[in-house]
């Protein structure tokens, strides 16, 4: 009795050794998983860099349209802005902030900036969000935050900064309150070398003239 029940379980057992049907079923629930990890991973990274090439592309193009005008005003400036949703379709604004900050290049020496790093002031800044214009990050005669120390820019060149920052929700990992935080700066000069004014909110002269900047 003992020696036919161990045949019988010896032979099935043998029977599902050889047995092949449903291994696939199995090796994809094994993997499955994984393959979904990936898909999503892959998703999730595609369109956090086509966002981040979206903010970077409004940084860009906002500050060149802001170094073609000679003088702003808040109407001229708002209008400036609003191409940002444009510019940033088809993601939601989701907390976009600009700062565009106008800067005056002041050097030691004025008479000789070859291979001189400038010292940056600040003449004007201006913020803007969705819900309208707001107030700069700097104020005028600061000197600028951060600023590049590679511009050849001669004494009393202007630069205009423009600073992008956005806050980008995955669609996937929405539910999870995971955020990617962005930021993209541009650097443009004025065109044809003229400052680009904005006399509502520069402060005094003395924020324009870098001998007195300089105490030279």
């Amino acid at each position: 009795m003992m020696y036919s029940t161990a045949k019988r379980t010896g032979a099935l057992l043998s029977r599902f050794r050889r047995e092949e049907q449903g291994v696939a079923a199995i090796e994809f629930a094994f993997i499955a998983p994984l393959l979904v990890v990936f898909l999503l991973g892959t998703t999730t990274a595609t369109q956090s860099l086509w966002a981040h090439g979206k903010v970077s592309q409004t940084s860009s193009v906002l500050g060149d349209l802001i170094s073609q005008e000679s003088t702003l005003t808040d109407d001229i400036f708002g209008s400036l802005m609003n191409a940002a949703p444009v510019l940033m379709e088809p993601f939601p604004l989701n907390d976009l902030k600009i700062d565009v900050t106008a800067a005056i290049a002041c050097h030691e020496n004025p008479n000789n900036t070859e291979g001189s790093t400038p010292s940056m002031f600040v003449v004007w800044s201006r913020g803007w969000s969705d819900s309208g214009l707001g107030r700069g990050n700097a104020a005028p005669g600061d000197p600028l935050s951060n600023a590049p120390g590679d511009l050849s820019v001669e004494d009393g060149d202007y630069i205009i900064r423009t600073t992008v920052s956005y806050t980008y929700e995955p669609t996937i990992a929405r539910k999870a309150d995971y955020d990617i935080e962005m930021e993209e700066i541009a650097y443009h000069q004025p065109r044809d070398d003229r400052p680009v004014t904005y006399p509502s909110q520069e402060g005094s002269p003395d924020t324009k003239d870098c001998n007195k900047l300089m105490n030279r």
